[in-house]
């Protein structure tokens, strides 16, 4: 499935976003712009693609090419999702980008990201150059527990990062002491158990009723009591 694709970089100094989009006559451009992020000003250029095939290379080019020069992915966006085929390229590659997100955030390193996914390094290498995750049924639960897991947390932490990573690494007794991020990493039974957990806890929090703090009870006006 064709569709638009938007990626943002950002590096302690600069950013740099690039977007594949359709053009008025039906071809493909590759958008791209650079700038400081103390300064307004940046640069844009437009260059048509051959064909959307050509501009997906080039989008995987220019993923490589940030990454070896520091740059952090920060978003993704694909659009167009009419006729959305979940077996798509394109949807593979989302969430080969949703998992590093979901990873980065919780700040586990690449060799603990090849063993949450049973994949080696090279592969998460693949995936941070752009490569799509394959069509393979483990893969994706594996893939889905874990996003299941950054959004519980997220819920739980009202996003901060900070606390869900030190979650996630400290002993819980509802678990035997043992650490949930170990849990995850020995088997997807642990991502399985520690999924379960989270979700138990947010739908806790939110069938949670809010605190209601009534007004001093002044009597009623005009009153003189009974």
């Amino acid at each position: 499935m064709e569709q638009p694709i938007t990626l943002h970089w950002q590096s302690q100094e600069a950013y740099f976003t690039a977007v594949l989009t359709p053009d008025l006559f039906g071809g493909w451009v590759l958008i791209t712009a650079n700038g400081k992020r103390n300064d307004r000003a940046g640069r844009v250029r437009h260059k048509p693609m051959p064909s959307y095939a050509n501009g997906l290379d080039s989008i995987n080019a220019l993923r490589k090419k940030r990454r070896s020069e520091g740059f952090t992915l920060c978003t993704t966006g694909f659009m167009g999702l009419d006729d959305f085929n979940p077996h798509s390229p394109a949807n593979r590659a989302a969430e080969a980008s949703a998992v590093l997100r979901a990873f980065r955030n919780l700040g586990i390193p690449p060799e603990q990201q090849a063993v949450l996914l049973n994949v080696d390094l090279a592969t998460i290498d693949a995936y941070l150059d752009g490569s799509s995750l394959a069509d393979d049924l483990m893969l994706l639960a594996r893939v889905r527990l874990i996003m299941a897991i950054h959004k519980a947390l997220h819920h739980l932490f009202a996003g901060a990062p900070d606390q869900a990573r030190a979650w996630l690494r400290s002993p819980n007794p509802r678990f035997e002491q043992s650490l949930p991020l170990d849990l995850m990493l020995a088997s997807l039974d642990g991502l399985k158990i520690v999924r379960s957990y989270l979700e138990g806890e947010v739908d806790a929090l939110f069938e949670r009723p809010a605190a209601i703090t009534l007004p001093p009870d002044r009597g009623c006006p005009g009153g003189h009591g009974v």
